[in-house]
């Protein structure tokens, strides 16, 4: 899950000045959120390596709206993202970065200014409402409960997840953590990070994180009747062994169980009909459980004889 740190310790932006824009592929960061970030573009590569000769250690981080597009312009990017602190940048052999970014805060892209050697833009710093009265706290409740549901049907979460949703109070901030988890398409994402209202970016949240939960339900019913069916399976094939080992303590496996292969094999090759086909194994296996000479092994041994004949 990824991580949400406290907004009080944000570093003062100046947005009159235009910032250094990285574009990320297939991803959208939250404020609030920490999270690795992949650079290899040339021009990504050129804006890690000026960070140290920047004035404000801060960038601006937008999601493109298609990833294949490898040098994205203003109309290639959504046009909210969130200014961002570059917290850790790891130079790999290739040439490549891997960046930890904190997003901070939401902003809007105005204008892009210079394209080289990386784009820059300039953008405005989006301000959210206040969220404090009842509906608010009521969304929150109804955010955590749904929450919590997710992260119990999903193992691989950390078992503190739960406990930093609860450690959350703000409901805009509340609302970014989960939509930072979400596993939800770029697009469905990058209209959260539109969404200034606290309130209805909850509203949204709720929708995606119910489907999701809907999701994982069926999920695990999947799983459940699996399993039930293997058991089913593993019951089967035990007590088939055990009704082997008795035979052959009586005496009657090798002749008889030669006899029921060859039983078996005459339905297959028979070419059947679906439905006598069916009657036919269903007898069969009635008949391997049978005592041998018994009157009623004899009488569904004629019979499957007799579908075989017709």
């Amino acid at each position: 899950m990824a991580e949400n740190e406290s907004r009080s310790d944000e570093p003062e932006v100046k947005f009159d000045e235009e910032l250094p824009v990285l574009p990320i592929r297939n991803a959208v960061l939250f404020p609030g959120a920490v999270a690795p970030f992949d650079v290899g573009r040339e021009k990504s590569v050129a804006l890690v390596e000026d960070i140290e000769n920047l004035k404000q250690p801060v960038i601006v981080i937008f999601a493109q709206r298609d990833p294949s597009t490898d040098d994205p312009g203003q109309d290639d990017l959504y046009s909210v993202g969130v200014a961002a602190r570059v917290l850790k940048a790891l130079k790999h052999s290739s040439g490549n970065y891997s960046l930890i970014l904190q997003g901070l805060m939401r902003v809007r892209m105005e204008s892009v200014g210079s394209k080289d050697p990386y784009l820059k833009a300039r953008v405005s710093k989006l301000d959210e409402p206040k969220a404090e009265d009842v509906e608010a706290e009521a969304l929150a409740m109804s955010l955590r409960d749904i929450a919590k549901q997710v992260i119990q049907l999903m193992p691989e979460l950390p078992r503190e997840a739960s406990s930093l949703i609860d450690s959350i109070n703000e409901p805009g901030q509340l609302s970014d953590l989960v939509a930072a988890n979400l596993d939800a398409p770029v697009d469905e994402k990058a209209q959260l990070l539109e969404t200034i209202d606290p309130k209805e970016r909850i509203k949204k949240v709720l929708r995606l994180l119910t489907r999701q939960l809907e999701i994982l339900k069926m999920r695990e019913r999947i799983n459940s009747q699996i399993k039930e069916e293997m058991g089913k399976n593993q019951r089967e094939y035990v007590l088939r062994q055990q009704l082997k080992a008795i035979k052959e303590e009586l005496g009657e496996e090798d002749g008889d169980q030669g006899d029921l292969d060859a039983l078996e094999e005459r339905i297959t090759k028979a070419d059947l009909p679906s439905e006598p086909e069916k009657v036919a194994r269903k007898q069969l296996k009635r008949l391997r459980s049978m005592q041998v000479g018994s009157a009623e092994y004899t009488v569904v041994r004629t019979y499957i004889d007799w579908i075989l004949d017709i």
